[in-house]
């Protein structure tokens, strides 16, 4: 991959799914979801149609025109997904992405990231949840802030 070390912060291809979902509690889902292009100054017309596919994604829809204090918290969790994915980054960072979410959607969220990794993108997720660590090309398991393993999809068997 390109180095973007020397990249200003707001130039890289980097987003992050936070776990407290970082949402602007006055803005509508779609106004949440289209803050970064918006930010990036893309057009409405194309900001129209990036918001609605990435609310399709994570099965958003109906709740476009919600605010985040209407949402439950798997809602709210699947707002700050799509806000991630809609700038298309490279490199996505997710921390704990589905703990909100009941299993059937934390199922189809993490076949929106293999579809994502399947396409050359790069995507880090922290969990402890060994079913999404399943999907992982690659597993670095941490203790007290040290590496206790490292293993890679081939060696652990995993076929997710």
């Amino acid at each position: 991959g390109a180095d973007i070390t020397r990249l200003p912060p707001n130039r890289r291809p980097v987003n992050t799914v936070f776990q407290s979902y970082a949402l602007f509690p006055h803005l509508t889902v779609t106004e949440n979801v289209a803050f970064g292009l918006r930010m990036q100054g893309t057009s409405k017309t194309e900001v129209k149609r990036r918001v609605e596919y990435a609310a399709e994604l994570v099965q958003l829809g109906p709740y476009l025109e919600r605010y985040s204090a209407q949402l439950s918290g798997g809602q709210r969790q699947r707002v700050a997904i799509a806000r991630a994915l809609v700038g298309r980054p490279s490199i996505l960072l997710a921390d704990e992405p589905t703990g909100n979410l009941d299993s059937k959607t934390s199922a189809e969220i993490m076949t929106v990231f293999d579809r994502l990794r399947n396409d050359g993108n790069t995507i880090i997720v922290v969990t402890h949840e060994a079913d999404i660590a399943a999907h992982a090309e690659r597993q670095i398991h941490l203790l007290d802030g040290r590496i206790e393993s490292d293993t890679r999809r081939a060696a652990v068997g995993i076929t997710a």
